[in-house]
């Protein structure tokens, strides 16, 4: 039980250092991305301004990667279904009257 807390603690660390870091090297590949943004035929220019962009990406899918782990641990709140199939929902009368006009 102890050991299965511990190795969850150290990924949902390891999943928000994860996130931190993509989020950060974003807003730094960003920055440089547009103070050096310039036409230009040269050819290291254009090769720096490809490998910004594929970092750039990159940290993007990290963020993508990371985002359902802080979803799921803030969604805690069990969801109340009013539908006429279930049989777990409460008893609304004005809510099942507005239904039987639809």
């Amino acid at each position: 039980m102890t050991l299965k807390l511990i190795s969850n603690l150290k990924m949902n660390a390891m999943k928000l250092l994860s996130l931190i870091i993509s989020t950060l090297v974003l807003a730094a590949s960003t920055y440089f991305f547009a103070v050096d943004f310039k036409w230009t035929d040269e050819t290291n220019h254009l090769i720096y301004m490809g490998m910004l962009l594929t970092l750039m990406f990159i940290c993007i899918l990290g963020i993508i990667v990371n985002t359902p782990w802080i979803r799921r641990s803030r969604k805690k709140v069990r969801t109340m279904i009013y539908n006429s199939y279930s049989d777990k929902r409460i008893k609304n009368k004005s809510f099942d009257r507005q239904l039987e006009m639809l």
